[in-house]
């Protein structure tokens, strides 16, 4: 967890340090102030909330649905991933049944950013 941090830390400040600043220079004269401000919280909102989920929120739920199941779920694969992959060797309806469960907690962690879509179109009309 600790180098998921680190990493979560690190994007943030390139972020602040390289996005918005590329994202003001492509936007100038093509949106308002109060848009661009708008558009620099989104950007910083779904950076912070990718970092709180992958630190806490997604391993909160590996323990859980884990524990649920018997089951220890780790970050694996080559690139060490976000992907639901039990430690244990479990059936092929569990197994099934915790893939789906991880492919529902990545819809989980687009979900603010589908809310905030919504809210700005509905503000909009």
């Amino acid at each position: 967890m600790k180098t998921r941090t680190i990493i979560g830390i690190t994007g943030f400040i390139l972020t602040l340090a390289v996005v918005i600043p590329l994202l003001f220079s492509l936007s100038r004269g093509a949106v308002g102030t109060n848009q661009f401000v708008v558009i620099v919280a989104a950007v910083l909102l779904l950076v912070l909330w990718t970092i709180l989920y992958a630190t806490i929120v997604d391993p909160w739920l590996r323990r859980s649905v884990g524990a649920l199941f018997g089951v220890t779920i780790e970050w694996r694969g080559t690139s060490n991933s976000m992907s639901w992959t039990p430690v244990e060797e479990t059936g092929c309806l569990r197994g099934l049944f915790i893939d789906l469960l991880g492919y529902l907690f990545i819809i989980l962690w687009l979900l603010p950013l589908a809310a905030t879509i919504a809210l700005a179109w509905w503000l909009r009309r």
